[in-house]
């Protein structure tokens, strides 16, 4: 599963230029698209345009492509200046080999809805990366993936592995687990239902790293209790990347991440990528 374009939403916001500066600290070869969505249809536009406002902003984004190609040379990265809803113009360029990549602020959002939670909520092939505009990539060494052993978090591997090894960081599985809370602590039987549980659930780690292991990676696991998204969110502090997949199925259920997703898309400190690539 390799990206071979990333397509980055760009509005000349300071959480856009998170978004540009990680995909072009990237590295790699792929080509870069820079994609500015104004508001609206051709033809609302028009008052943009009379005052001026649309031609500065596109000029603002050619100048940023051009900088861009000066401090990478060689890089291919291309500018589109779209109308429409942000979330519909760039979900079209979803695909398997496609990363589609946009900034959001780490704290104070007024809506759970962010751009990126509306994004990696659409259902299809593809991976929407979510970058706070806070990110060092110079303190971050590892790529983390939670794993539920769900086909989601399979293609999650995949992407987490892809990223591990064209960045040469190390790989580690996560499994966060917690104990239901139907169970009463009480019970004599209460300590050895957790630790049947407790074995259950590494047995999910394990096969997880066996199948890592199986497409070429060299994984580390972490079995850890507690909720997954806190648990991911925390650790996003010192990851590099954090890949989960999404557990959106289809109609309405296209904008419920499932809360592990979204939860962590609203609290990771750190770039996360969400999979929905599922084969």
């Amino acid at each position: 599963m390799v990206f071979t374009q990333i397509v980055v939403g760009w509005d000349g916001s300071p959480n856009a230029e998170a978004a540009l500066r990680w995909a072009l600290a990237r590295g790699g070869d792929a080509t870069i698209a820079l994609i500015q969505v104004v508001p609206g249809s051709n033809e609302s536009s028009e008052y943009l345009r009379a005052t001026g406002d649309l031609s500065a902003a596109r000029v603002d984004l050619m100048d940023r492509a051009q900088q861009a190609r000066a401090e990478h040379p060689g890089r291919t990265i291309t500018t589109h200046t779209l109308h429409g809803r942000p979330d519909k113009e760039l979900g079209a360029h979803l695909d398997h080999d496609t990363l589609v990549v946009v900034g959001t602020t780490a704290h104070g959002r007024e809506t759970a809805w962010t751009l990126g939670a509306r994004l990696a909520g659409r259902r299809g092939q593809g991976s929407v990366a979510v970058i706070p505009p806070d990110w060092d990539a110079t303190r971050r060494s590892t790529v983390v993936v939670g794993v539920d052993g769900s086909a989601e978090s399979m293609a999650a591997i995949r992407v987490g592995s892809e990223e591990a090894q064209r960045s040469g960081q190390s790989l580690e599985l996560v499994h966060a687990w917690v104990v239901p809370t139907s169970w009463n602590s009480a019970y004599v039987e209460y300590l050895g239902d957790v630790e049947l549980m407790e074995e259950m659930r590494r047995d999910v780690l394990d096969e997880a790293i066996e199948y890592a292991r199986s497409i070429g990676a060299e994984p580390t696991g972490r079995l850890e209790r507690g909720g997954p998204a806190p648990v991911l969110a925390e650790l996003s502090e010192r990851a590099s990347l954090v890949v989960v997949g999404s557990h959106a199925t289809g109609g309405m259920a296209r904008f419920l991440l499932g809360s592990v997703s979204h939860d962590l898309l609203l609290t990771a400190a750190g770039p996360v990528i969400v999979v929905s690539d599922v084969e």
